[in-house]
């Protein structure tokens, strides 16, 4: 029988899946501001990147870096939460200063 843990992971993992030549490194989950986010962390050569509920952030030169980031990210979420703006409208943004 198997466990709940892995049963979800292999959910997840049918759900997404890394983009070509990305290597996964970890995955996490975190609770901010009442919405549940999954965080994968990969690498793809030198650079390491954190999907964060499927939208990419990084590059970051290590694992350090990016788990660091992600952390503020999920402060960032909890604030605008509060201020009714929405995860991709903040990801829209991230990625269009990039």
């Amino acid at each position: 029988m198997k466990s709940f843990a892995s049963i979800s992971r292999e959910l997840y993992e049918a759900k997404f899946k890394l983009p070509k030549k990305h290597k996964e490194l970890k995955v996490d989950s975190m609770k901010t501001g009442g919405k549940n986010y999954t965080i994968t962390y990969s690498k793809m050569g030198r650079d390491i990147y954190a999907f964060v509920n499927n939208n990419e952030t990084g590059p970051y030169k290590d694992l350090k870096d990016a788990e660091k980031s992600v952390k503020e990210l999920s402060k960032l979420f909890k604030q605008m939460n509060f201020e009714g703006v929405t995860e991709e409208e903040i990801f829209n943004e991230i990625n269009f200063r990039v």
